[in-house]
């Protein structure tokens, strides 16, 4: 609520407001104040981090054209940059397949399905664990996953997966690491996986590629965008309008689990037969970093957007009323 010029890079929607209980988002009193400051022309650009975040952008205003029309005007669609640590994967050497999951809520992040993946295939003897090392990185307290809702699971769930790390010496488990020391656990590692229930972006998935570190990721938001085909592997169930997991009931949550542990044990299985493909992966990982995320075209486009704005803005300043 300014004169001045100003532009936002959002990752969900703007107005961001808080839900009023029994009113339809839209309906949201404080959605509608604030509406007409982001349509201000002192607002001269809003920049969504990804094609997800400008759908659920343009979901919110679906029922009002004119409000949209403006709004989409005012809005680009800008990946965040990334740093790019490793220029060129080295071939994987013969032993171990090294797997390293990372996320500081452990169950949000998909911890849970990345353990019961593994140790269901230890034990059907699908693999040995002297065929892989797991890093586990990630707050074990840290329960609590928004996704659920009001389906959260329970304590013996969650003493299950702790005991399962316990018992299996291929889990190697951290609460955290600093940045530099987990930037090159990512570099060491063969497959970097993040099957999460809930997610905004994935910065830790591009910071895995900048690593050389091919990942497995869910297919929520973001995800399909900035983890290819060609780089990684998308796996997960059926998403919403907002691109994201619908858990109504705990059997949505207990099928979204399964096909999450099914899709996981495939890939693992296929992986550990066959680790060559790994490294073509990491190679398009590398280069997806290089060509969609460079500091250099990140600063370039953004310099773009402020010297349009600013342009546009001293040849027709806003009216401002008091």
């Amino acid at each position: 609520m300014t004169r001045h010029k100003w532009l936002a890079t959002f990752e969900t929607e703007l107005p961001r407001v808080l839900p009023v209980a029994g009113v339809a988002k839209r309906d949201n009193p404080e959605l509608n104040r604030l509406i007409p400051a982001v349509l201000k022309d002192n607002c001269f650009g809003l920049i969504a981090i990804s094609d997800a975040t400008l759908n659920i952008q343009m979901k919110l205003f679906e029922h009002t054209p004119d409000i949209a029309k403006r709004m989409r005007a005012k809005t680009v669609v800008l990946h965040p940059p990334q740093t790019l640590y490793c220029q060129q994967k080295m071939p994987r050497q013969p032993g171990k397949l090294r797997l390293v999951f990372a996320g500081n809520e452990f169950y949000r992040k998909g911890g849970a399905e990345v353990v019961l993946a593994i140790t269901e295939l230890l034990d059907e003897k699908i693999i040995d664990e002297s065929q892989i090392d797991v890093h586990l990185i990630g707050d074990l307290g840290k329960r609590h996953n928004i996704a659920h809702r009001q389906y959260q699971d329970n304590e013996d769930f969650y003493r299950g997966i702790e005991n399962r790390i316990a018992r299996y010496r291929c889990f190697k488990h951290k609460t955290r690491m600093d940045n530099e020391a987990l930037m090159a656990l990512f570099r060491q590692s063969d497959l970097g996986l993040l099957p999460t229930w809930q997610e905004t972006y994935g910065f830790s998935v591009l910071e895995m590629q900048s690593n050389g570190c091919p990942v497995i990721t869910s297919n929520v938001r973001a995800l399909p965008e900035i983890n290819p085909l060609s780089a990684g592997w998308c796996i997960g169930g059926a998403l919403n309008g907002d691109r994201e997991y619908s858990v109504t009931s705990v059997g949505d949550k207990d099928r979204l689990r399964s096909i999450t542990i099914d899709s996981l044990k495939k890939l693992l299985t296929q992986i550990v037969d066959d680790p060559d493909q790994l490294h073509s992966k990491s190679e398009a990982a590398i280069d997806r970093i290089r060509q969609q995320h460079c500091p250099e075209r990140y600063i370039s486009k953004l310099n773009d957007i402020y010297r349009r704005g600013v342009t546009e803005f001293r040849l027709h300043p806003p009216m401002i009323s008091i």
